[in-house]
């Protein structure tokens, strides 16, 4: 193991999330809910956004097919079940999660209500950092009760 990418996600969002929740709750004791979740998720989507543009280099891209690849990190360990249709000219990937193990994992910790802000809200900022001309749209998420994520992305004609 040489960098933090070769660790599974799933494992780093375990790691992160039974890091930051004693300091939520001290900060929150503090500075009230409100403000601590707003700092919080601040800083997360900056993480991701960071995150989302080092991943370009880490893949050698930004395209759909460097998309593809940075789902092996997503995945390992069984993490999910994804299902994925790619159109012919590569401008469109569209992605449905049938199975997610980050809800699995954030209620076996105990913090499901965390799950959307530390792993499903940062897909967004990830993703802008990744390619800012994508457009990544999703309506629904497993963590929110949905029956699948779907996630469709709209790469720019080359």
């Amino acid at each position: 193991m040489e960098t933090i990418y070769d660790v599974p996600v799933l494992l780093r969002r375990e790691i992160e999330a039974l890091m930051i929740k004693p300091f939520l709750d001290a900060f929150e004791q503090e500075l009230g809910h409100e403000k601590t979740y707003a700092i919080a998720e601040k800083v997360v989507q900056e993480i991701a956004r960071a995150q989302g543009a080092e991943y370009v280099e880490v893949l050698g891209g930004n395209d759909a097919a460097a998309l593809k690849r940075q789902e092996e990190a997503w995945t390992a360990g069984d993490a999910l079940e994804v299902e994925n249709d790619l159109s012919e000219d590569g401008t469109v990937l569209k992605q449905t999660i049938k199975r997610c193990a980050y809800v699995d994992m954030y209620e076996r910790i105990g913090m499901k209500d965390l799950g959307t802000m530390l792993s499903c809200m940062r897909d967004e900022y990830f993703y802008a950092g990744f390619n800012p001309e994508m457009e990544m749209t999703r309506t629904k998420t497993l963590m929110c009760g949905g029956d699948c994520c779907d996630f469709c992305f709209k790469f720019p004609k080359k």
